[in-house]
C-alpha cells in the first residue's frame, strides 16, 4: 500500500517542520506552495517534502486542492489531505493499513481534533483515483460519479488542528460571500456565509442569511438546522429581541431535541431573565441527555461545567440546597481552579 500526504501552503514556515516530522510515515509529502512570501517552500523541501509552487488566481481552495492532489503521484493508493497547521497522530498509517481493503475501500471516516474540546468525523483520506474537490470555501473531497464509495472507520484519532491563534480569517466572509452568489442554491455555502457573519458580528445580516439558508429545501441536515436557529437566536438576544431569541432556542430544540445544546441555550436565556424554575428544568433536561453526539457545529461546553453551574445557580435561587450544593459540585469538578464556582460552592453550602 503506497500513501501520500498532501497539502496546500502559504506563509506557513513555523509549522513545516512539525508538519513534515508527523507525516514521516507516508510514502510520499507532497506540498504545494500557493504563494508564499516566506521560506515554507525551502523548509519543506529540506524536510524531504516534494514542493511545487502554483498560483491561482481568483484565489478558490478547490482549485488549489485540485491542483495540489493532480501532482500525487499516479502510483499511489491512499491519499491523505492535510493542513500545514494540522498533525498527524503516532500511529496513523498503522491505522489507516488496518481498516484499508486495497481495491475496495475508496475512503475513510476518522476521529480529528480541531481544537477547544471538539473531536468530530471527519472524511479526508481517500484513493488516489476518482475523487476531486470542490466549493470554493470550505471545500470538499467529493467522489467521482464513476466510482461507488466503499468506506472504511475508526475511532482512533488520527489526525489534529494546532492553528496559529493569531492568524486572521478575514478572507473568508468575502469569500463565501462569493460562493453564494456563485451558486445561490447551494446550502452548504449559504450556512457557512451565514455562520461567517456571526463571527463577524453582523447580528442582523446573520439572522436574514440564516432565514434564506433554513428555507431551502436542501436543507435537511438537523444538526445544521439546529445550529443555524441556535445562531439566530444569540443574534436576537445581542440586539435585545429577546422573545424571538427564545423561539430560536425553542426551534433549535424541535430541530435536535435529543443534543443538549438548544437547552442550555434556553437554561442560560431564562437565567438572564432570572426566571429560575424554567432556567433549573432546562438545565436538568440538558442533564438527562446523556448520549455524546458530536458534530462540527457542536458546543463542547455542553459537557462541562455549563449545565451543571447554571442548574446550581437557579436551585440556590430557589432555595433548593441540595441540589444546589450537588451540581456546585459537579460544576467544579470539572473546572476545579474556576475561583467562581469555588465561592458560588461555598456559598451553597452555607445556604
Amino acid at each position: 500500500m503506497k500513501i501520500a500526504v498532501y497539502a496546500i501552503a502559504k506563509n506557513e514556515q513555523q509549522f513545516v517542520q512539525r508538519f513534515c516530522d508527523s507525516a514521516k510515515d507516508a510514502d510520499v509529502i507532497v506540498i504545494v506552495d500557493t504563494g508564499s512570501a516566506d521560506e515554507t517552500a525551502e523548509l519543506a523541501a529540506r524536510c524531504g517534502a516534494q514542493v511545487y509552487a502554483i498560483s491561482v488566481k481568483p484565489w478558490r481552495f478547490d482549485v488549489a486542492r485540485n491542483a495540489a492532489l493532480a501532482l500525487v503521484p499516479a502510483d499511489v493508493d491512499v491519499c491523505v489531505s492535510v493542513d500545514l497547521d494540522e498533525v498527524l497522530e503516532p500511529g496513523w498509517r498503522q491505522e489507516i493499513e488496518r481498516h484499508w481493503v486495497l481495491g475496495q475501500t475508496t475512503r475513510m471516516r476518522y476521529p480529528f481534533d480541531c481544537g477547544q474540546g471538539l473531536i468530530f468525523k471527519n472524511e479526508k483520506i481517500h484513493a488516489r483515483d476518482g475523487y476531486r474537490w470542490a466549493f470554493l470555501c470550505h471545500e470538499y473531497i467529493t467522489a467521482d460519479k464513476r466510482i461507488t464509495e466503499s468506506w472504511a472507520d475508526t475511532d482512533t484519532l488520527l489526525m489534529r488542528h494546532l492553528p496559529d491563534p493569531t492568524k486572521s480569517r478575514g478572507q473568508y466572509l468575502d469569500m463565501l460571500k462569493a460562493a453564494v452568489e456563485e451558486d445561490p442554491a447551494c446550502e452548504r455555502n449559504a450556512f457557512y456565509y451565514a455562520r461567517e457573519l456571526y463571527y463577524h458580528s453582523r447580528h442582523s445580516e446573520c439572522i436574514e442569511a440564516f432565514a434564506k439558508y433554513l428555507a431551502m429545501p436542501s436543507a435537511i441536515w438537523k444538526n445544521h438546522r439546529s445550529f443555524a436557529h441556535r445562531t439566530k437566536g444569540r443574534c436576537h438576544w445581542q440586539l435585545d429581541e429577546h422573545a424571538l431569541a427564545e423561539k430560536e432556542f425553542q426551534l433549535a430544540s424541535i430541530e435536535e431535541p435529543h443534543t443538549r445544546e438548544p437547552w442550555c441555550e434556553l437554561s442560560v436565556l431564562c437565567y438572564r431573565q432570572s426566571r429560575w424554575p424554567e432556567s433549573l428544568a432546562y438545565a436538568i433536561k440538558a442533564l438527562s441527555i446523556t448520549d455524546k453526539v458530536i458534530t462540527f457545529s457542536s458546543d463542547p461546553a455542553v459537557w462541562g461545567s455549563q449545565p451543571h453551574d447554571h442548574a446550581a445557580i437557579a436551585a440556590s435561587w430557589l432555595g433548593i440546597k441540595n441540589v444546589a450544593i450537588e451540581h456546585g459540585e459537579k460544576a467544579l469538578a470539572f473546572e476545579p481552579e474556576n475561583e467562581r464556582l469555588k465561592v458560588n460552592l461555598e456559598f451553597y453550602r452555607a445556604m
